[in-house]
């Protein structure tokens, strides 16, 4: 009699190991289903790159701020396999808005500019206007946060203010 309550333990046991198991991989999912649902839009700052609202510094690069209305800088690396994905999209981005001239920076051909600019990650967006004055800034990893970065400048909404109404 104790051998078969043993053996019916046993099993019960590892029953509720199999049922916990497979609600610990159901949770996991979910977990990964509301980080996609809710990942930040608009792009990370990270405590670098340039001050807001000052003058860009200049870049050895045939880049003139007056060229255009806006001047996208997107920094890079060779490394970087979020920047090789989101070059293109760039790219696209920038046949879209007249108004914006686009120009990569690549970390391996002008590491110079990354020191100017304070730039330690990549793929780092500089956004600055007409005047060569920095608009916006941060790390972007999706289309969607350069995206919302451009927007909100060419709409004139500084990020202190976009940050105010977030908060509120």
């Amino acid at each position: 009699m104790t051998g078969s309550v043993f053996l019916v333990s046993y099993i019960m046991l590892w029953v509720a190991v199999l049922v916990l198991g497979t609600t610990v991989v159901a949770l996991l999912r979910q977990i990964g289903v509301l980080h996609l649902r809710v990942a930040p839009m608009g792009v990370h700052f990270a405590g670098e790159g340039p001050e807001l609202d000052q003058p860009a510094p200049i870049i050895d690069l045939d880049v003139d701020y007056a060229d255009a209305d806006l001047t996208l800088l997107a920094f890079t690396s060779p490394t970087c396999e979020i920047c090789a994905s989101l070059k293109p999209d760039l790219q696209r981005l920038e046949r879209h808005y007249d108004e914006l001239r686009l120009r990569f920076i690549g970390h391996e051909d002008d590491p110079r500019s990354f020191a100017e600019f304070n730039v330690r990650s990549t793929p780092y967006l500089v956004a600055i206007d007409g005047n060569g004055v920095v608009r916006s800034r941060g790390v972007a990893n999706t289309i969607d946060q350069a995206e919302e970065m451009l927007a909100e400048v060419i709409a004139g909404v500084s990020i202190a203010e976009a940050r105010a109404e977030v908060r509120s």
